[in-house]
């Protein structure tokens, strides 16, 4: 018991690390953060066509600084069309949100402290808040129970959908044991595997996690590409439905689709007005929807078991392509349930957010942070840590040190000594920023007084995550990093829960499918205790 809780414990630690490490190695504008001069910097400034050329020329510099950047980080994959696509993508995007700030890490580290404590102690000053409930469709269709069955049920097949290493990393003693048979297997004409390196270690996991045959798959395939994903096709006899089952990030070319994160409209047959989505990730679930129908896999799927519904699923980048993916296919196929495991916030338009409620349910974690992800909530932590450090003249090593312990160890946010408790400018004799030029700018991007999101660029327009929402919250306290005694609480949530980042020592791991498949463990097995809150036959198998 004892291993297995160190075990987890090293895990978050370092996943936090690595994180941090790479964020410092990209934060930094190389530009210096003067993407345009500003009308109050005093009489001289340049006219506005002047000043226009100016910003452009900026604007294209810094974009051409960051893709080099990016081929260099990426600069194993090949160079293909979509590839160039996807540098350019996030080259823009990485320009756009780095172009009005100069932060060095620390800067970065000690607000990210100081909004942790300042949202702690915010969270326990206030009253529990009301359960939200939004209960779109008829009643069956928001039976808690139910949904919490079918999503532990189904994140099997997403979490399959990874293949060996996250089987391996969930089964650190006995994995490669239970697959090491599979993966010195030789070719045989039952299947045909093809595509990737391991992919016998692939198939074998596939088999171990769902408890599936051989011939209860259709389809696998490991081909992964910039804006192609793996994916797999499996007949599910337990619950009469045909699975699909898309692969979450694993790759650098996985990164690239997920950061293309500009809006582009997408061809539906739904009757809505605005069909607009996430770039990378719709053409991701492009990409499986010409698959499954161009290559006859669906068809293939339905000949054998006609009477089955149409299941997608998926976790993280997966979940966001399933849930797109869903979309695309519900035209063809009326009866299709997607179950999006931990999806990206920035994802779908409004009306398409609104849309996809009546058949597509979506599982978040604790404070994960990818189903809060998006460029209008990336902007909005930005502004709120130029914020809090704007507004704090204590010396950076004592809110980092401070900051560490409360990490930790705990202890009450009310005793961190960091920010100034009037907040005028005024009384910035010494502000953790050496330079008050963002308080002097007269910039709107930084107006403290408000706490409202910022506005997206055109080009990033706020983005939606799919269906209806169950939250998986942790109950009481089972210390900060280690989670032996953790105990989970479901409930229906509305998107507007997750519109803010949270930080905290668990934003990142509560995202990591094997934590997420121990907390539906929980929740599922121990339904009795908990107090929910409702709203009012055989084929070849062709692996490429």
């Amino acid at each position: 018991m004892y291993s297995g809780r160190h075990h987890v414990c090293q895990h978050e630690s370092w996943v936090i690390i690595v994180s941090t490490v790479v964020t410092i190695i990209i934060v930094f504008d190389p530009l210096g953060g003067k993407m345009a001069p500003y009308p109050s910097a005093g009489p001289n400034h340049l006219d506005s066509r002047e000043s226009s050329q100016l910003l452009n020329g900026l604007k294209t510099a810094a974009t051409s600084v960051w893709e080099t950047r990016i081929k260099l980080l990426c600069c194993c994959i090949g160079k293909d069309d979509h590839t160039r696509v996807a540098f350019s993508s996030t080259a823009e995007l990485f320009s756009t949100y780095f172009s009005d700030t100069d932060l060095v890490p620390s800067d970065i580290a000690a607000g990210l402290t100081l909004l942790h404590q300042q949202q702690d102690n915010i969270r326990n000053s206030q009253e529990p808040d009301e359960v939200i409930s939004h209960s779109p469709g008829p009643p069956q269709e928001a039976d808690l129970d139910t949904e919490l069955a079918n999503c532990h049920h189904y994140m099997q097949f997403a979490a399959a959908a990874y293949g060996w290493p996250l089987y391996v990393y969930r089964n650190p003693f006995t994995g490669l044991c239970k697959i090491g048979g599979d993966c010195c297997r030789s070719r045989t004409t039952d299947y045909d595997l093809v595509g990737g390196d391991r992919l016998h270690c692939h198939f074998g996991s596939i088999l171990h996690t769902t408890g599936l045959q051989y011939r209860d798959f259709i389809h696998i395939s490991f081909h992964d590409k910039v804006y192609e994903l793996p994916f797999l096709v499996a007949l599910d006899h337990r619950k009469e439905s045909v699975v699909v089952a898309v692969r979450g990030t694993m790759s650098l070319q996985d990164i690239l689709t997920d950061l293309s994160a500009e809006s582009e409209t997408l061809n539906l047959e739904c009757g809505v007005q605005d069909c607009s989505a996430h770039k990378g990730i719709s053409q991701a679930a492009r990409y499986v929807y010409q698959r499954l129908v161009n290559d006859g896999i669906l068809s293939q799927a339905f000949s054998i078991a006609p009477e089955y519904r149409l299941v997608v699923v998926g976790h993280s980048l997966g979940a966001g392509a399933a849930a797109l993916l869903a979309l695309m296919l519900r035209s063809s196929y009326p009866q299709v349930r997607c179950y999006a495991f931990s999806p990206p916030r920035g994802l779908l338009s409004k009306s398409l957010y609104e849309y996809s409620k009546t058949f597509i349910v979506s599982l978040v974690l604790g404070k994960d942070v990818i189903p809060r992800l998006s460029v209008t909530n990336l902007e909005d932590l930005k502004k709120r840590i130029l914020r809090v450090i704007a507004h704090c003249n204590k010396p950076k090593y004592q809110i980092l040190l401070h900051g560490c312990w409360y990490e930790l160890f705990g202890g009450s946010p009310e005793n961190f000594p960091t920010e100034l408790d009037g907040g005028t400018q005024g009384d910035l004799t010494q502000p953790l920023l050496g330079e008050q030029s963002l308080l002097s700018h007269g910039s709107p991007t930084y107006s403290f007084s408000s706490d409202s999101p910022l506005e997206s660029p055109t080009k990033y327009p706020p983005l939606y995550p799919p269906g209806r929402i169950i939250h998986l919250e942790e109950e009481g306290t089972a210390g900060r990093f280690c989670r032996s005694a953790a105990r989970y609480s479901a409930r229906w949530s509305h998107e507007s829960q997750f519109s803010k980042i949270l930080i905290g020592p668990k934003m990142l791991t509560d995202h990591m499918p094997d934590i997420l498949m121990k907390a539906l463990d929980s929740v599922v097995s121990g339904q009795a205790g908990y107090a929910f809150c409702p709203p009012g036959g055989g084929s070849n198998v062709d692996v490429v």
